[in-house]
């Protein structure tokens, strides 16, 4: 998927048959796997004991230390920058920021299958509304140009949390800075302040929660 997506489009066509594919896929595979996970983990004792209060972080301290994503919405905090300041074709489509009170290793845990079907329900209207057809751009373009002096920052909403970048132009062809903001690096600040009072076993467990991605964090 990395090397299909191009600006403004994509590299090539969609196959014959794939939107059959995608309507089972979207409609029947994702939703029935996503109850057969939550009927599995949600009301599972183990679970609920290794999760529920364990790891509690008030939303004053999360937004302090600038965490984002589904753990700022697991502390009641209903931020989402797709819905705070839309994106691409994010106005388009009806979908609601689930939160959760507790702030707590289970609600970081819930809070993602709550936004799960979320997201199905936003492939459910993408598919729904997809172009049949499109312009084709052929030609070799240019690919090199000047940016006029001065900075920007544009953000996403990534699903560890804020993704931002930051670019300062000198006006040449390469960025005279360049700073990726990748959620999961800030995230991870959290994780001291979580595991204060709690067990060395539930450090392991705060940090699944807390769902990093590696490559986010090593510099």
């Amino acid at each position: 998927m990395c090397n299909y997506m191009r600006f403004g489009g994509v590299v090539r066509d969609l196959t014959p048959g794939w939107e059959e594919r995608a309507k089972y896929l979207v409609h029947d595979r994702l939703p029935r796997a996503l109850d057969q996970l939550d009927a599995l983990l949600s009301g599972n004792e183990i679970v609920k004991a290794r999760g529920r209060g364990v790891g509690y972080l008030p939303a004053e301290d999360l937004i302090a230390l600038s965490v984002s994503g589904p753990m700022i919405r697991a502390a009641g905090i209903p931020y989402d920058i797709r819905k705070a300041e839309p994106y691409c074709i994010y106005d388009r489509f009806d979908f609601d920021i689930p939160t959760l009170p507790e702030s707590d290793i289970y609600a970081r845990y819930y809070i993602r299958l709550l936004e799960a079907r979320e997201s199905i329900k936003i492939l459910q209207q993408a598919l729904r509304d997809i172009p049949k057809k499109g312009e084709i751009l052929g030609g070799k373009g240019g690919y090199t140009f000047r940016p006029v002096e001065g900075e920007a920052y544009a953000r996403i909403e990534a699903p560890k949390g804020e993704l931002g970048y930051f670019v300062v132009s000198d006006n040449k062809a390469n960025p005279y800075r360049y700073h990726v903001r990748s959620p999961s690096y800030i995230n991870l600040n959290a994780l001291g302040p979580m595991s204060v009072g709690y067990k060395v076993a539930d450090a392991v467990v705060i940090l699944g929660a807390i769902d990093i991605v590696l490559g986010e964090v090593d510099r």
